[in-house]
């Protein structure tokens, strides 16, 4: 039978969890951060959508490593824990959101209805906005306007 150390088991243990993703680290070995927030639009909960948030430049105009990560929004409100949390730093921030428009097109014999992004460009393929994820827990709340 193999005798371990307490010692050594909790030493063991504190590297598993580490490697696991426990503490904010991740898969890709960046840090990582939990966030949560709420998403307006008009004054009004966004109804169901996607924010992304994809590293950005660093204070010294540099490139922050790393893969742009996204959650739903649903009512307004959306969450990610630290495994699959935005890096730690500067992020660009996209909104998107997509409304039915009342055409159809047909692909490949599929009547399908054409869905139309309603979020002005500003807040997605030309977004302004930015956030600064700090290590721990985040609260990003966004509030966008038609214009």
């Amino acid at each position: 039978m193999l005798h371990v150390s307490r010692s050594t088991f909790s030493a063991l243990t504190l590297c598993a969890l580490t490697l696991s993703g426990c503490f904010g680290g991740s898969q890709d070995g960046l840090e990582r951060a939990v966030i949560t927030g709420t998403v307006s639009f008009d004054g009004q909960p966004l109804p169901e959508g996607s924010i992304q948030f994809i590293p950005d430049l660093d204070a010294k105009g540099q490139r922050i490593h790393g893969k742009a990560v996204q959650a739903i929004i649903t009512n307004g409100v959306y969450s990610l824990e630290a495994d699959q949390g935005p890096v730690v730093g500067a992020n660009k921030i996209m909104v998107n959101a997509t409304r039915k428009t009342g055409k159809f097109q047909n692909f490949d014999g599929v009547k399908t209805e054409i869905m139309q992004q309603y979020i002005p460009a500003k807040y997605n393929a030309d977004s302004t906005l930015r956030y600064e994820v700090k290590a721990g827990e985040n609260t990003a709340d966004f509030s966008l306007q038609t214009r």
